[in-house]
């Protein structure tokens, strides 16, 4: 068995590493009040089955579970021999990052076969920690998180593709964008166009992904370009700036960026422009 307990710094992390490892043959493990931190359990070789609040779970390969600190919960083998891998943490933003994320006390998690990043980071994290090579724990810390980030992005907890595999049915649409942004007359019947699918479909696939439409993602792709030519291009007139990004006339991009972003184009470049930083109050 591979199992390390990091030393605790002195001060609570964002995320603190509490323990982790890698079990060849996982025993039965009953704990009815449950882990005192955050539980992360996947299966590497073999099957078991986890039980919690009712609740049973198949854990096959290329799967896991996150539990909440205090969870009551049951595991053990099925049919042979259950390699699991683990991780236990806490800290100070443990609970509001795991929560900002969408899970409650208890997720199912599951990845498709192939290219495994999941499980690259734990055994990554695993023999980094094996090293003893952070003893500030402030790296651990960053590379929770972006093992926590993973599970949002490369696997699911429901019967939907993952976020990284939803983004590649659009990611040609997306790369087409950024290099045709500037064209007035691209609408939801353009877009749809690149993928070969329904205009309806496409808005399906944008909420799903970024919360709006596909129309609304470009108006905000637009804008986004605006605020980087804005302070960078001081002698063009805000008529030009919009017309560059794809807006019809200046009046309707003035407002559209007034609305979005809380001010005028032109108060914009007045914030951020060259100059700006010796122009602004001192405290």
């Amino acid at each position: 068995m591979r199992r390390v307990v990091p030393a605790s710094p002195a001060e609570l992390l964002p995320l603190q590493l509490e323990s982790i490892g890698i079990k060849p043959d996982q025993e039965t493990m009953a704990r009815p009040h449950g882990y005192p931190y955050y539980h992360w359990l996947q299966t590497l070789e073999g099957e078991g089955e986890l039980s919690m609040n009712g609740r049973t779970w198949r854990m096959t390969e290329r799967t896991g579970v996150l539990l909440a600190p205090g969870t009551p919960h049951r595991y053990e083998a099925r049919g042979g021999r259950w390699r699991t891998g683990f991780i236990t943490f806490h800290g100070s933003s443990a609970a509001s990052i795991v929560q900002s994320f969408g899970w409650s006390v208890a997720e199912r998690f599951q990845w498709e076969a192939g290219h495994d990043p999941i499980t690259g980071q734990l055994e990554s994290l695993l023999t980094f920690a094996e090293s003893g090579g952070d003893p500030s724990g402030w790296r651990y810390s960053a590379d929770l998180y972006r093992f926590l980030t993973l599970l949002r992005t490369d696997a699911r907890t429901d019967n939907r593709p993952s976020i990284s595999k939803r983004l590649e049915r659009v990611q040609a649409l997306l790369d087409w964008l950024e290099k045709e942004f500037a064209n007035p007359g691209i609408g939801l019947a353009e877009m749809a166009a690149q993928l070969g699918i329904g205009e309806r479909q496409l808005n399906e696939r944008f909420r799903e992904l970024f919360g709006q439409t596909a129309y609304a993602y470009l108006i905000q792709l637009r804008l986004r370009k605006a605020k980087e030519l804005l302070p960078s291009l001081p002698d063009w007139t805000v008529r030009r700036i919009g017309e560059a990004v794809g807006f019809r006339d200046a009046s309707h991009f003035v407002a559209t960026f007034r609305q979005k972003e809380g001010m005028t184009p032109d108060a914009y470049r007045k914030l951020y422009g060259e100059g700006a930083a010796s122009e602004r109050p001192h405290n």
